[in-house]
């Protein structure tokens, strides 16, 4: 059985399945526009590229030879929308490459001579449209914010081969449209307010593409790029995502008291009273620190840090001094991801403290749990901003 032929995107039903992929990559865009704020945020990017374009294939039924384009440039733009660790982003760019010279070995009756020539004219522009899906992990440390990302995507091609020649003849100018896809990763940082910047490597590759010689002949032509990237990105509707949460908190400053005039009453000279015996002092019981102790987690996880452990380690310890204790356990989450999913985290770290306080040697009878999602963090925050103080968990001793 053979397998999937991509349509033609110069017949109608090409055509078609070519609006289609453009109409997505629009579509994206549009949705990213209208989504609703407080589940995220949506973005626009640009970037530029140092592109590798390197040898590309062109065979044809006499045809055979190999194109060597020059190291290139490339320009895009993406619009998107954040949903926390996930991002969905529509995306256009450009590539821009000249050719260098042809590995001829039959040039189909082209007049292009033999072996290695050099190329008297030639360029390849390939115009891309795309959607995109990219994973965004944890930062690296508190410390440098620095985010790692992965994505790829799928969607359209335009390949464009301009005027391509040797001093011995005329090859193609011809183009087609075709099926694009791309693999990336990369790195992201905060900049002041609004702004994130991007550095990442990217794979861009297309189904071979239907061009005509200038004898008429069809051939195929492959095309596959790497690309090294360097971007900026503006988050609409709020600061960058972990910028935001630099930005010191206001400290509330209490009033000064009002100083009233003290009037001072005549001394009253009284005779002096035998005082009683002193009264026993009651028994001192145990010196208790109630709490609150504050158990931080790290983006995205419920998983228990080892200083994390030595905070619900001393608050087992304080509860076991009382014989009648009451333990509240309360979760929380920062303002990245959505609100739903964030609820259900802050639930879950707030239960692996209550069983690491079990494992201590707590009575689980005594201890009450709950969570409040995103909506009672330390620090106030724009939406899907990834605040450190906001992932806790507090445990309060009554």
């Amino acid at each position: 059985m053979g397998g999937m032929v991509p349509p033609n995107l110069k017949t109608k039903e090409g055509k078609t399945m070519r609006k289609i992929i453009l109409s997505t990559v629009c579509g994206v865009a549009l949705i990213s526009g209208n989504a609703v704020a407080d589940e995220g945020s949506w973005y626009a990017g640009i970037d530029g590229s140092y592109s590798i374009l390197g040898k590309e294939k062109a065979k044809g039924s006499t045809l055979d030879l190999q194109s060597h384009f020059n190291d290139g440039w490339a320009l895009g733009g993406t619009m998107g929308y954040d949903f926390g660790v996930w991002r969905l982003e529509g995306e256009i760019g450009k590539h821009f490459h000249n050719a260098d010279r042809f590995a001829i070995t039959n040039d189909g009756g082209l007049g292009l001579g033999g072996g290695s020539v050099n190329a008297t004219t030639g360029k390849s522009r390939l115009t891309h449209y795309m959607v995109n899906a990219v994973y965004d992990f944890a930062a690296l440390s508190d410390d440098n914010k620095v985010e790692p990302f992965i994505g790829a995507g799928l969607g359209l091609g335009d390949l464009n081969m301009k005027n391509l020649a040797t001093a011995g003849g005329a090859f193609a100018h011809d183009k087609d449209s075709v099926f694009a896809y791309q693999m990336f990763a990369g790195l992201r940082v905060p900049l002041a307010n609004a702004f994130e910047m991007s550095l990442k490597y990217r794979f861009l590759g297309t189904a071979d593409a239907s061009l005509q010689d200038n004898l008429g002949n069809r051939f195929k032509a492959s095309y596959g790029v790497h690309d090294i990237m360097m971007g900026v990105t503006y988050r609409f509707g709020g600061n960058s995502k972990r910028a935001a949460a630099e930005m010191p908190q206001p400290i509330e400053v209490a009033a000064a008291p009002e100083i009233k005039e003290e009037i001072v009453p005549e001394p009253v000279v009284e005779e002096p009273v035998q005082a009683p015996d002193p009264m026993p002092e009651p028994a001192a019981g145990p010196e208790v620190d109630m709490g609150p102790y504050v158990v931080y987690f790290d983006w995205n996880s419920k998983a228990i840090t080892a200083q994390a452990q030595d905070i619900i380690s001393k608050a087992a310890s304080e509860a076991g001094k009382l014989k009648e204790i009451e333990i509240k356990v309360v979760g929380h989450a920062d303002r990245s991801g959505l609100d739903s999913y964030n609820d259900k985290l802050s639930l879950a770290r707030a239960a692996v403290v209550k069983q690491a306080l079990i494992d201590a040697g707590v009575d689980a009878g005594v201890i009450t749990m709950e969570s409040f999602g995103e909506t009672a963090g330390e620090v106030v925050t724009e939406d899907g901003v990834r605040e450190a103080r906001n992932r806790r968990v507090l445990i309060t001793l009554k």
